[in-house]
């Protein structure tokens, strides 16, 4: 810690506090007149060697040259260099708009912007998925939208609920933080099904971190941090888009949101998602409904408010109702609900939650003071057979940030702090559990950047969790650019969190065995560092890239849920020895032809943990994954062709030789191929779509051990490596009103 300080202390003062400093904003403008702010530009004095770049709201603060008037030169790639003289009273508000370079008299040049990019500039390692990229496929909700990104995996969680969780690194999704505009999302009650109560629709873009993320965001990544960015009503083009989904087998869902702009400080948007399936299928005859029937209504309305050039203010409210019903295909609630005549599955949800922000942008530039705050009340009523879940969560979350600069946009800080509520009721068949955990915390964050090719980001934080007493979180990630072409990132540091067992784990509620809880459970906390490297390069005359990074997790302490001890229980327990996780990732991306794009992508995972003093693999982990995506389009995006195909290699399973012979399954679970693709076509004001997911009809062959007598002590349905769902042909329709 004190050679964190001494570096950033080295840092700052190699720049003096007292120059005379110019400041304003970039704005870029495209051929369609839309203005966004523009982040990473470069500004420099012309015949001088001082520079600086505009930092995420498009402002920047350069030190004056020695004489004014003189001539300041500002520039990003895709916009025209602009040139402005600037006199002793024009120093500050200064507002400098670029115009895009795609229009050269009446020739139009259409530059297509990539669906996901990784950062050049950003000092931690990036990846953003925009609206192109999540229309690659169905995407109907979150758990959908990372099937063409090889980042992130989603697997099922059991072969009865139709839970999906994501893994990033090969760690479970609980690893991960998932925000909302920079703001904790999805956690607590909501770790197990939160996936599916995100449309993807609702979604701008999602901003994909590997590794340990911002402190200012919180203490609780640990192996990647995913901001899902929502539609705003300032940005969206549409007053009325509605999206029309459905399936073979039942399935139907409408997307719409709405948008409506009072006056020049009032706009809002209004979200709506229904969604249905009430159609029951048991493709492989195992008396089990491959999926479960499912009803969600689901609404969201935001509202941005903007005072001037000062205040901005966004409120948010949410709500959420979705029941969920499964088991055997003749399971009757009526007549066979608490009763050991047929096996069936209810999850009953009821979330409602909102978020508000509140930004002041002070007079001096660069200085800004914000508070964020979120509140969430959520209601899980679950039973699986004989057992029976109850879940209440309250939830508070504020965080008070403030920003300035020290001298000019070159060196920025950030100080704050925030406070987390969380208050649980959990009730398991007969036992009771509560829990109220209260964090109040501070943090610091410092940014360097060199105009040229460094940049660093320095983070400290301390929480005090009234159950676990003082918790601290250093973090660093660091960003260099050898040639224009070439970047090199590292980063390290600490995350921890706590464990909740029933909601993270539910999958175990779909089988017979007895869940022991061997003690009382400590935070989970973890180191994890990471190196990045990031290559453009020109291949047949078109730009490519080829992306390496390399992630080590190691846990100081981990919840471990023991399968392997016995098949007839589960056994939670503190970690006593080793729990790491290796990750190795390479992306190469690259246009063969014209409109014609190429995404290839391999991961090798090496995560172990220690089972009863006995280091293992994890098991349902693919030790080597492999992606192509293809997609195409015609000019104007009037049609849109897209392609992924994803290798899953082998993974360890949980130990079953206890069993008898006929319930016993392979050590390994084999190798496997999903593939999808997906057609579009594009009319004036609206857009058609079709698509196949899982082409190959691959399924896991009896995913569920026992199905034939599901009371017995040997019924398991969450022995799973595999997609239990077959083939799914869709179609649906895009409409909008600009």
């Amino acid at each position: 810690m004190k050679k964190l300080i001494v570096i950033i202390i080295l840092l700052s003062s190699f720049f003096p506090l007292k120059a005379q400093l110019t400041q304003g904003k970039v704005i870029g403008k495209n051929d369609k007149e839309v203005s966004e702010p523009v982040t990473g530009a470069t500004v420099y004095w012309m015949g001088t060697s001082t520079a600086t770049v505009t930092d995420e709201s498009g402002a920047f603060s350069i030190p004056n040259p020695e004489q004014l008037p003189a001539k300041l030169v500002v520039s990003f790639i895709g916009f025209s260099t602009d040139t402005i003289t600037v006199s002793a009273n024009d120093q500050t508000n200064l507002k400098i708009v670029l115009k895009s370079n795609t229009i050269l008299k009446e020739v139009n040049i259409i530059d297509r912007q990539a669906s996901s990019l990784y950062s050049t500039v950003n000092p931690i390692n990036t990846e953003q998925i925009n609206g192109k990229e999540l229309q690659k496929a169905a995407c109907c909700n979150l758990s959908e939208s990372f099937t063409t990104n090889a980042s992130v995996d989603v697997a099922f969680t059991d072969a009865v609920s139709g839970a999906k969780k994501i893994q990033m690194l090969g760690l479970d999704g609980v690893y991960t933080q998932i925000l909302s505009e920079n703001m904790p999302l999805l956690r607590g009650l909501s770790a197990a099904y939160g996936l599916n109560y995100i449309p993807g629709t609702w979604i701008d873009k999602i901003m994909v971190t590997k590794g340990t993320g911002s402190v200012v965001n919180g203490y609780e990544s640990i192996s990647g941090q995913i901001n899902l960015e929502f539609l705003k009503p300032e940005s969206n083009k549409n007053k009325l888009f509605v999206n029309v989904y459905a399936n073979e087998k039942g399935r139907a869902e409408v997307n719409t949101h709405f948008t409506k702009k009072y006056n020049e400080k009032w706009s809002t948007m209004l979200f709506t998602s229904v969604s249905d399936m009430s159609h029951k299928q048991d493709k492989n005859n195992d008396s089990f409904l491959d999926m479960p029937l499912m009803r969600q209504y689901n609404v969201f309305n935001r509202w941005d408010y903007k005072s001037g050039k000062r205040l901005t203010a966004q409120l948010g409210l949410r709500a959420l109702l979705e029941n969920r019903r499964g088991g055997q295909t003749d399971f009757d609630y009526s007549t066979d609900y608490n009763t050991n005549r047929k096996y069936g599955i209810g999850i009953n949800t009821k979330t409602a939650d909102y978020f508000s922000k509140t930004g002041y942008i002070f007079s001096k530039p660069g200085r800004s003071l914000g508070l964020q705050t979120s509140g969430k009340w959520q209601q899980q009523d679950m039973y699986f057979g004989l057992r029976r879940y109850y879940g209440e969560e309250k939830y508070f979350y504020s965080n008070l940030i403030f920003a300035d600069i020290i001298n000019n946009t070159n060196h920025k800080y950030k100080l704050g702090a925030s406070y987390i509520l969380d208050d649980y009721h959990e009730k398991f068949n007969d036992s009771v559990f509560k829990r109220n955990e209260q964090v109040p915390g501070v943090f610091g964050e410092y940014t360097y950047t060199h105009p040229d090719n460094f940049s660093l980001v320095a983070g400290f934080r301390a929480d005090y969790h009234n159950l676990y007493g003082m918790q601290y979180t250093p973090r660093l990630h660091i960003r260099y650019n050898p040639a224009k072409s070439t970047t090199i990132r590292l980063s390290g540091g600490r995350g921890f969190r706590t464990a909740n067992i029933f909601v993270e784990n539910q999958a175990v509620f779909a089988s017979s065995r007895k869940i022991e809880i061997q003690e009382s459970f400590k935070p989970e906390v973890a180191w994890n560092y990471g190196i990045t490297v990031n290559q453009k390069f020109k291949l047949l005359e078109n730009e490519a890239f080829v992306n390496v990074d390399f992630f080590r997790t190691d846990f100081e302490n981990q919840v471990i849920m023991d399968l392997d001890q016995s098949v007839n229980k589960v056994v939670f327990y503190n970690l006593t020895g080793q729990s790491y996780s290796h990750s190795l990732q390479v992306d190469f991306g690259f246009e063969p032809i014209k409109d014609f794009a190429v995404k290839l992508a391999y991961k090798w995972y090496d995560v172990k943990t220690t089972y009863n003093y006995e280091l293992m693999d994890k098991p349902y982990i693919p030790k080597h994954r492999v992606m192509v995506n293809l997609s195409y389009s015609t000019y104007k995006d009037v049609w849109k062709f897209d392609f992924t195909s994803n290798w899953f290699g082998e993974s360890r399973m949980p130990s079953t030789v206890q069993s008898p012979a006929e319930y016993q399954l392979p050590a390994k679970g084999i190798d496997y191929y999903l593939l999808q693709a997906q057609i579009t076509k594009r009319f004036k004001t609206f857009e058609l779509y079709v698509g196949c997911e899982n082409i190959m009809d691959y399924r896991q062959k009896n995913p569920i051990i026992a199905a034939n007598d599901p009371f017995g002590s040997h019924f398991d349905a969450s022995m799973i490596y595999a997609p239990i769902d077959g083939r799914t042909l869709y179609f649906g329709i895009r409409f909008s009103i600009k």
